[in-house]
């Protein structure tokens, strides 16, 4: 399916979005083993430390959501993709990396980074990314 359209959220209108966003993120949030909950993620939404990405379909439903930082490093300044899900992800991917990608040039940085888990592979391998780690992590109780 082609038509998706994938906009950022204007910082007025993130509460009223992530009501939809949220289901979509959930699972990247359960993913971060306790370091994020949704309310923090909505929290840091609305002090406008993240961006929040809607991924719309043609029939104007809400099938992904993604959320975004701007990390500056000593030497770069990198897009941090943080949290992304959804529907139908085939479809709208193309448009979340050209869309993403003209934002990161906006806003000068020099990339895009993210932590994923691996099946996002099939999707970056294409795109210029590549596999500089892994990570693992292990709990001490």
């Amino acid at each position: 399916m082609t038509g998706y359209n994938v906009v950022l959220v204007p910082q007025n209108q993130i509460r009223e979005a992530w009501r939809y966003a949220k289901p979509h993120l959930q699972a990247a949030v359960d993913l971060s083993h306790g370091r994020w909950q949704s309310d923090y993620v909505l929290a840091s939404l609305v002090m406008g430390e993240q961006n929040l990405w809607i991924a719309m379909s043609p029939e104007g439903l809400i099938d992904g959501a993604v959320t975004s930082q701007i990390a500056k490093y000593p030497e770069k300044t990198m897009l941090a993709i943080h949290f992304l899900g959804g529907n139908h992800f085939d479809d709208w991917y193309p448009q979340l990396l050209a869309v993403m990608t003209r934002f990161a040039k906006d806003s000068g940085c020099n990339g895009i980074e993210c932590l994923a888990r691996k099946g996002f592979w099939k999707w970056f391998q294409h795109d210029g990314f590549e596999i500089t780690s892994v990570f693992y992590e292990k709990e001490v109780t």
